[in-house]
């Protein structure tokens, strides 16, 4: 490994020093001589809880920080007000004081921006910003008198909190002076306290990191780390030497495609979705490649999902396959081995606790955590996969997986205890509260009580019923894991034997041909040695007449032959000239005789080698046709006992589809393939439900330090945290969160401690965000579009711009300029490459998922054009049975009455006509109203208000949504054509608004201006 990983974890870690924290809205103003709370006298809490007190110091406007460091850059140019705004308030610091108003070595913190800042004025590295702070932190210790660490005090003992004095007036004097110091060259206004008072569990440990990035403390933890120590991931994401020649374009050579969807990398495991379905051909693909290339060693893979393209539904079977692997561990294990019996305990504040270890071929490998950037994604997942709609229930009504618990947790009907939402501190309590504890005001069975009472009653314990129910299960799903592998078996075998009978099929062809060819030559052979017969025949005859002839003459030789010889008689010479001319003939005769044989031996000669070539060639076609028919009765068999139609075996017609319509079909799927595979991970996770049942005891002390640990009431060893996890994740397959929680969710930084890392919206993600997560996981699954919203930016391009020379990294890593959908592109050997637009240069990304069933025409088809370079393929019939208000259309507005800035008066009044319209046709639907400019976004949103089915919005507000009916709003000031520029310098904002109707859409505005934008023109032509 080079240094430039660590320059770029460096670079990052600096941008994320800018991070200027959001203010607290909650808070109000410490009035001067106004008493202080926690020196009012003994306030009571509800039973349990304490209070806790926040101070904040500052109030100051993001927008007027930024000018600041602007300034310190010497920056002249100023943000266009089309540009997305920063906005609200930041503020300088904030200290933690307990009931009694009393801080302990954890409860202060800077805000990081103000050492950033003074980094700055002295011209310096940011990397001087973690001495910085450190030396703040000393000094806090130093100002509210914080005592020592105790010297007996070891690594191994968890260390009681070093309370100082209670705050006074007079010590928040002396920190609004220190403060002052700190920020003197760039502000000069008063700084004003602000108070937050809120009642927490007496338990929990405070939380006073939420002031600065919640990217900063792993990446300073990363930046401390020597490179060989970064995991498999990290080393990859980092990579700065990509070996374009290892790249295998999926779409450019389907041999690579074929690779991907072979049968012996099909997943046992399958959603239990409707049985008819399955994953089209790239999503089948993509997954079978996620589990061949990185289930064994780890690493990353991108996958690279356009709107529309069944990006969740794919993930659906990941999560079902993870299921299926881990259950099959446990069968080798046996539910008696998959905890160790012996009883660890630790020390508590008050009392112990204690937990059981899990096997260690559990530890770590199994856990699915799902992030994004968007929380709309996380709910999106966290809520589908236990709900009762995304699966079918009546092909498949055995579904169940801790059901009553399940129903505990969201509002809609569930099947199945499938995800936890553990992002923030609330969705924690609040998982808590609907899965573990019971509540008899409900009649519901809390999973702790449901664990405790296997075990309870010593005379009555359920756990080796549960034992026996887990071995029943472990049969069927042995016999149903057999029955998939026979299937895997004989598909691996035709689709192995497609080359080969491609081969042999064109061989056929060949020698067929040469059939044809030898017959022909046969026959001409034959003939020629027939008609040689006949002149050898006739040859032999003349010779034999000849013979006979000159045994006549003999027998009439003349009288007195000698004398007459002697003498040359005219008698004699009569005859021997007869003689002479039959011995002539006769030489001439054996001569043609002679030649006429030759011939014929030739002949007979070449007609048996043509003779021996058709008997060898018959033998060759006899074995080709076995062959040919052997696989022929394969792809039968697949067909007939296993329901596969001809159109979904991978087989020669197959291979010569046209990409259009290859990208529709589902290889190797039929619904008894479908129904065997969901049933498998359905034993699978019943399979877990019996363990989890049978080690009750072990499950549930685990869980209950899990659950403390986990709301913050007590500290865990770090080697204890994997084993916690491990538990929660055997009950609980899959963990959602932000990106910005995941320091907080998992504050251990032990590498490879995730399994299965899939990241949602990744296009949306700045690269330094996943960074943390990634180092924590052992597999990376990296799922987005760069050509929809990209990363929001708040600190200024000019601050990047300067941290990247400071660390001499390229653009590649910035994240002005790069996404985490983009660096996982690059690194990912499967893909494809995809012109830029209105550009030559092409971008290669991830395994590329094209089959679009979102967006009717012409919505798809513009977005098609404008961002995808017509890969995408359409897989929905188009709406023609609904009038809403007529086709999708573009209503021309020529105003220029300003409401403000980007918000025109004429197009806000046609909107208003139209929505009427589309009421009054009976569509009762949700709007989505969007527009390039959050001022218009902002208007439209104040004038529906009182329409709960009526959304308004940027862009950045609809990703990962739809609605049948959507209305672009355009705006922008006619005499202003920057603004028109900005919103069409790159397909994704258009491409987001278009592929967010289902059904139709209706674009407001100027088509005379925007009209000749970018993009834009191509919606005009198709409107």
């Amino acid at each position: 490994m080079s240094a430039s990983e660590q320059h770029v974890l460096n670079f990052w870690r600096n941008v994320e020093v800018f991070d200027l924290p959001q203010f607290n809205k909650d808070s109000y103003p410490l009035i001067e001589n106004s008493p202080l709370p926690w020196l009012q006298g003994e306030r009571p809490a509800k039973k349990n809880y304490v209070w806790q007190y926040t101070l904040l110091f500052g109030k100051l406007e993001k927008k007027k920080v930024i000018e600041k460091i602007d300034a310190l850059l010497e920056v002249k140019n100023v943000q266009a007000d089309w540009e997305q705004q920063v906005s609200g308030d930041t503020c300088l610091a904030a200290i933690l004081l307990d009931a009694e108003g009393r801080p302990d070595e954890r409860s202060y913190v800077l805000a990081s921006y103000i050492a950033g800042m003074q980094a700055l004025a002295q011209n310096k590295n940011c990397e001087l910003v973690s001495s910085l702070l450190n030396t703040v932190q000393a000094d806090f210790e130093l100002r509210y008198n914080i005592p020592p660490i105790p010297e007996k005090i070891t690594d191994e003992d968890e260390k009681p909190a070093r309370k100082g004095k209670v705050v006074t007036r007079e010590l928040l004097h002396h920190e609004l002076d220190y403060l002052q110091k700190q920020i003197r060259t760039w502000n000069e206004e008063p700084i004003k306290i602000f108070l937050l008072a809120k009642e927490v569990h007496k338990k929990s440990k405070p939380e006073v990191n939420f002031l600065n990035s919640f990217y900063l403390d792993d990446l300073n933890y990363l930046c401390s780390l020597d490179p060989e120590n970064y995991n498999g991931s990290l080393q990859e994401y980092l990579n700065s030497q990509n070996n374009e020649s290892q790249r295998k374009d999926v779409l450019a050579d389907r041999k690579y495609f074929f690779d991907c969807i072979h049968p012996k990398n099909m997943s046992a495991g399958k959603w239990p979705s409707s049985p008819s379905y399955s994953l089209y051909t790239a999503q089948a693909a993509a997954v079978n490649n996620l589990f061949s290339s990185i289930e064994e060693h780890g690493g990353i893979k991108g996958i690279n999902g356009p709107p529309g393209t069944g990006k969740t539904t794919l993930l659906l079977d990941v999560v079902a396959e993870v299921i299926v692997k881990r259950a099959r561990q446990m069968m080798k294990l046996g539910c008696d081995n998959i905890f160790h019996k012996k009883y660890e305990k630790i020390e508590k504040d008050e009392g112990f606790a204690g937990y059981f270890h899990l096997h260690k071929s559990l530890l770590n490998r199994y856990g699915i955590v799902v992030v994004s950037n968007n929380n709309a994604a996380v709910e999106n997942i966290t809520k589908e996969l236990p709900s009762l709609k995304k699966i079918d229930s009546e092909a498949f009504p055995q579904a169940a997986y801790f059901t009553e618990q399940a129903q505990n947790l969201t509002e809609n009907p569930n099947w199945g205890t499938l995800s936890a939402a553990l992002g923030n501190a609330e969705n924690r309590k609040n998982f808590r509260d609907a899965f573990w504890k019971s509540d008899a005001n409900k009649n519901f069975i809390g999973f702790h009580d449901l664990l405790y009472n296997v075990y309870q009653n010593k005379e009555d314990n359920q756990s080796g019923i549960h034992l026996a129910n887990f071995e029943a299960t472990k049969e069927k799903l042995t016999v149903l894991l057999k029955d998939f592998a026979v299937f895997q078996q004989k598909a691996t075998a035709f689709h192995d034997g497609l080359v080969k009978y491609q081969k042999d099929v064109k061989e056929k062809t060949g020698l067929e041909q040469e059939v044809i060819s030898l017959d022909a030559q046969k026959k001409v052979l034959s003939e020629k040695s027939t008609a040689l017969g006949q002149q050898i025949t006739e040859r032999e005859s003349a010779i034999q007449n000849l013979q006979t002839n000159l045994q006549l003459l003999q027998n009439t030789k003349p009288s007195l032959f000698f004398f007459q010889k002697l003498f040359k008689t005219s008698s004699y010479q009569q005859w021997n000239m007869k003689v002479e001319q039959y011995l002539d003939q006769y030489d001439q005769l054996q001569s043609q005789y002679k030649t006429l044989r030759i011939e014929q031996q030739e002949c007979e000669t070449e007609l048996s080698i043509v003779q021996n070539k058709l008997q060898q060639i018959s033998k060759q076609l006899d074995s080709l046709k076995h062959t040919i028919q052997l696989y022929l009765n394969k792809r039968e068999e697949l067909h007939t006992f296993y329901g596969i139609e001809y159109k979904n075996l991978v087989d020669t017609d197959f291979s010569f589809l046209p990409m259009s319509e290859l990208q529709k079909r589902m290889p190797y799927h039929s619904a008894q393939i479908a129904q065997l595979r969901s049933k498998i991970f359905l034993l699978s996770i019943e399979l877990h439900q019996h363990a989890i049942m049978a080690n009750a005891k072990y499950v549930r002390n685990n869980l209950n330090l899990f659950f403390e640990m986990l709301s913050g009431y007590t500290n865990v060893q770090e080697n204890i945290v994997s084993n916690l996890w491990s538990t929660f994740f055997l009950c609980v397959p899959v963990v959602s969160t932000t990106l910005a929680s995941v320091s907080r969710l998992f504050p251990n930084k032990e590498k490879d401690q995730i399994g299965w890392l899939l990241i949602d919206e990744a296009g949306q993600a700045t690269p330094q965000s996943a960074a943390g997560i990634i180092y924590r996981s052992k597999r990376c699954v990296i799922v987005g579009d760069p050509l929809q919203v990209e990363p929001v930016v708040t600190i200024p391009k000019n601050l990047v711009y300067k941290l990247m020379q400071q660390e001499k990294v390229d653009q590649i890593w910035s994240p002005v300029h790069t996404s985490v959908q983009q660096l996982a592109d690059r690194i990912s050997e499967k893909g494809t490459y995809m012109p830029l637009a209105n550009s030559d240069e092409k971008i290669w990304t991830g395994f590329p998922l094209r089959t679009h069933r979102r967006c009717d025409n012409p919505m798809f088809d513009i977005a098609n054009k404008i961002a995808y370079d017509g890969q995408m393929v359409k897989d929905t019939e188009d709406d023609t049975m609904n009038k809403f208000i007529g086709n999708s259309t573009w209503f021309h507005v020529e105003d220029t009455t300003l409401v403000n800035k980007h918000t025109l008066k004429g197009e806000i009044e046609l909107l208003k006509i139209k929505i009427q319209e589309l009421r009054g046709e009976k569509y009762q639907g949700e709007i989505f109203i969007i527009s390039p400019f959050a001022l218009v976004a902002g208007f439209c949103e104040w004038e529906f208000k009182n329409d709960p089915k009526i959304s308004c919005g940027t862009i950045h507000r609809f990703q990962g949504k739809e609605a049948d009916v959507v209305f672009l709003v355009l705006g922008s000031d006619p005499k202003s054509p920057g603004a028109r520029n900005w919103a069409s310098q790159k397909p994704n904002m258009l491409n987001v608004a278009l592929t967010r109707a289902k059904k139709r859409i209706y674009v407001i505005g100027n088509k005379n201006l925007w009209g000749q934008c970018d993009f834009y023109k191509d919606m005009h032509n198709a409107l």
